[in-house]
């Protein structure tokens, strides 16, 4: 007859040996072996999701360059001013800026008024304001807005953060129609910057554009404008302010536009 400590010991050895597959050691290239990391070594990094937030930034700039909108009293020189001529086309201008008001064009109606005021100083129309808000839902810078954005989607799935739009990915704007207030006040803009930030997030890029639609409000030469063209020339170069007091002179004026960026992500 065995004693005690014998048989709690005999038990004690029949529950290893019944549970001897979950105490055994892992044999060597088991997939428990390959899961437990060696000894000293660093701790696996979890690899990103390609829908992870990730942010980017956008900028842009089309200078306005040197063009004969810019023509001042210098381009001129041996001009000389004729009084009555002066006069006279001083009041053509006026009554052509009066027929803007009459025509629901305000904004050509001001350009033109502070063209012939002289002064020079930059005119700055923001987002939202009643041109702004025409310049958005024109075609023409509809175009130019999906242009860009293309643009910007193809150095963004090349994967850069912070993306640089050159020159020749920025078109400038042309409002063409004439029976806008657009045409009078603007027609063809001569330079553009964008700046615009964003996320990628649940499969898109998203974000805000930002255009500064830049021009040079002047009359160059071959100008016309149904008329009114060479006379508003004659202010600005042979009359120019401030040679002559009373002339008229070119300034520069922009249009900013914001628009939504939202593009499927790769």
């Amino acid at each position: 007859m065995l004693t005690r400590g014998p048989v709690i010991c005999a038990a004690l050895l029949w529950m290893v040996a019944a549970l001897g597959c979950s105490a055994a050691p892992p044999a060597a290239g088991s997939a428990a072996a390959r899961s437990t990391p060696a000894a000293g070594s660093a701790p696996a990094t979890a690899v990103p999701s390609a829908d992870a937030a990730l942010s980017f930034t956008v900028t842009g700039n089309r200078p306005v360059p040197p063009n004969g909108s810019q023509d001042t009293h210098a381009r001129t020189p041996t001009a000389g001013c004729d009084s009555a001529t002066f006069t006279a086309d001083k009041v053509l201008g006026s009554k052509v800026a009066d027929g803007f008001d009459l025509a629901g064009f305000p904004a050509s109606a001001d350009l033109l008024r502070h063209f012939l005021a002289g002064k020079g100083t930059e005119v700055d129309y923001p987002a939202g304001s009643p041109i702004s808000t025409k310049a958005l839902s024109s075609s023409a810078f509809r175009a130019v807005n999906h242009e860009v954005q293309e643009a910007i989607l193809r150095e963004l799935k090349a994967g850069k953060t912070r993306v640089r739009l050159s020159r020749a990915q920025l078109p400038t704007v042309a409002f063409e129609s004439k029976n806008s207030d657009l045409y009078w006040g603007f027609r063809g803009t001569q330079g553009v910057t964008v700046t615009g930030s964003g996320s990628r997030e649940n499969g898109r890029y998203a974000g805000t554009l930002s255009y500064v639609i830049r021009d040079s409000y002047g009359f160059p030469a071959s100008d016309t404008l149904h008329g009114f063209g060479a006379p508003m020339r004659y202010l600005q170069t042979a009359c120019g302010a401030p040679q002559h007091p009373g002339g008229a002179r070119w300034f520069p004026d922009t249009i900013t536009v914001t628009v939504p960026f939202s593009q499927p992500a790769p």
